[in-house]
């Protein structure tokens, strides 16, 4: 199978291949998004996973475990098209200028992940509005109503936050290959072994994978939480005088609420994502060549009558 032609060409089947992947592991892990968004927005009570659960299926029965699932869909598959195209064509120009260092791989996954954040925060909130339960009804009516109430910047809730959280991709990212590079280079010191086994295997990515994602969702939780309030909440939820006086501990245990979650939904949506990505890349290659040599031959009829 021939790369593609064109730096477009490549960043579309990355782009395609990156949002199919996406928008498979947010439809198989909604119910999780769901039930974390509850306890990240909830400030007051203290609820377990199987407690959040238990009441939305009270409220709202199976189906409000599946509540924004067409916004979120949406949301995601968008997200990471623009997250993955920027991606690509950045990085296939940075390397025709030279080597791509750690750091500079570091700056470039993070200013594609701010064109993505950019270009699809108002899908975000509004399908983070609709997880809580705060609001309901299709997608544009929901964002038509919180540009009344709020303007655009009700739309942009939480953006400052969301551009910090472009690190969290950054950052797992980073570790992977670090972490990938040092266990080869161990395996050909101890014996040679990355010679004949020059990459990991699918279940020792696996875990590399899941182990550099949780760190890199440790370290931006915080981040997270904060956002998901903002949108969920908007202007309320700026913090109380009594909140303001509360210890470091119980700051701490308010600030990482819903980590658990977070954690299980993160690794998991990683795992789902890259798998259902690698199956699909190689489909929307081959089909963007047929379709290229199509085009190819529709705009140039004579070479098709000389063949024949």
């Amino acid at each position: 199978q021939p790369p593609p032609a064109t730096m477009t060409e490549s960043a579309l089947v990355q782009a395609t291949a990156g949002a199919g992947g996406a928008v498979f592991a947010s439809l198989v892990l909604q119910p999780l998004e769901v039930v974390k968004t509850r306890l990240q927005v909830e400030r007051l009570r203290r609820l377990s996973p199987w407690q959040a659960t238990k009441e939305i299926l009270e409220a709202d029965g199976p189906l409000g475990l599946f509540r924004g699932l067409w916004t979120k869909g949406v949301d995601t598959g968008s997200r990471y098209f623009l997250y993955f195209f920027a991606y690509d064509a950045i990085m296939q120009a940075a390397k025709r200028r030279g080597e791509i260092t750690t750091g500079l791989n570091l700056i470039l996954g993070y200013l594609a992940g701010t064109v993505a954040v950019t270009g699809t925060m108002p899908f975000d909130v509004a399908g983070t509005r609709q997880q809580a339960g705060l609001m309901s009804g299709g997608l544009l009516p929901v964002l038509a109503a919180i540009y009344r109430k709020e303007g655009l910047p009700g739309l942009y809730a939480g953006y400052s936050y969301n551009l910090a959280l472009c690190t969290n991709p950054a950052i797992s990212n980073t570790l992977f290959d670090r972490l990938r590079s040092s266990i080869l280079r161990w395996r050909e010191e101890a014996g040679g072994v990355a010679l004949c086994r020059p990459s990991l295997s699918s279940f020792e990515a696996f875990l590399l994978g899941a182990a550099t994602k949780a760190v890199a969702v440790l370290l931006t939780y915080p981040l997270s939480r904060l956002k998901i309030i903002l949108q969920a909440k908007g202007s309320e939820a700026a913090p109380s005088p009594e909140a303001k006086s509360k210890s470091l501990q119980e700051f701490i245990r308010i600030t990482y609420t819903g980590l658990g979650s977070q954690l299980l939904k993160a690794v998991l949506q990683a795992a789902l994502l890259y798998m259902a990505k690698e199956r699909i890349e190689g489909a929307v290659a081959r089909t963007l060549s047929i379709v290229a040599r199509l085009l190819r031959v529709r705009a140039q009829p004579g070479k098709l009558l000389t063949a024949n």
